[in-house]
């Protein structure tokens, strides 16, 4: 299988072991409810690791899995679009949240040409409405400290799901597409911890395997 386009991959060094760290984190996180670095995740943040997790359970081959990736992409566009708008952030912020959402829609282009090369047809675009099906909590931000916190529980749950997708796809072409992906959030993670003024790269409580 050829895909016709390929994720584009923001400037920054999310290696293999790194990934690897975030795969840990987020597996101790739905166990036990907590963040890296030891400190306490809001509830509601549970659910979203969930919901954002399902929606590629639900996948059964490797088209299914495809469309609700590109589903999943299309929402994180309208997030990010939805941060951009809000007015709470700066003028540096505004211009990372741009950058990802235009990361966003490069991921959904490049799974949507790989979902063509298998004959099937993508999903529907997703509306603003669709958001809280998803990511339901983003209209409670009121800060730009808010929208960093919800950036990162979402992107968190879209490392875990792209984890996930890489043991269900069978095809070996859409497996380093889904690594790609999964290594440019895990990009992600790290720019907006910085704009935190958290560890970029947070130690992982976790030592061994679960």
């Amino acid at each position: 299988m050829a895909c016709k386009e390929s994720a584009i991959v923001v400037d920054g060094d999310a290696g293999s072991a790194r990934i690897a760290a975030f795969q840990r984190d987020r597996r101790e996180l739905v166990r036990r409810g907590l963040a890296f670095g030891g400190a306490v995740v809001a509830a509601s943040s549970i659910p979203l690791l969930a919901s954002v997790r399902n929606a590629f359970a639900a996948g059964e081959d490797d088209s299914s899995i495809l469309a609700e990736a590109i589903r999943l992409e299309r929402i994180a566009v309208l997030v990010y679009d939805r941060a951009i708008e809000s007015g709470l952030l700066s003028t540096r912020v505004e211009r990372v949240a741009k950058l990802f959402s235009d990361n966003e829609r490069e991921h959904a282009g490049a799974l949507t040409a790989a979902l063509a090369d298998l004959g099937a047809q993508p999903p529907a675009q997703p509306t603003v409405k669709d958001i809280d099906s998803v990511v339901g909590g983003i209209g409670d931000v009121s800060s730009q400290a808010d929208v960093l916190r919800f950036a990162i529980e979402f992107e968190m749950a879209v490392v875990a799901a792209y984890h996930d997708a890489q043991q269900k796809l069978s095809d070996a072409e859409l497996q380093q597409l889904g690594a790609s992906i999964m290594a440019n959030q895990g990009q992600h993670l790290v720019v907006l911890r910085q704009a935190l003024k958290q560890p970029p790269v947070p130690n992982a409580f976790e030592t061994g395997e679960n």
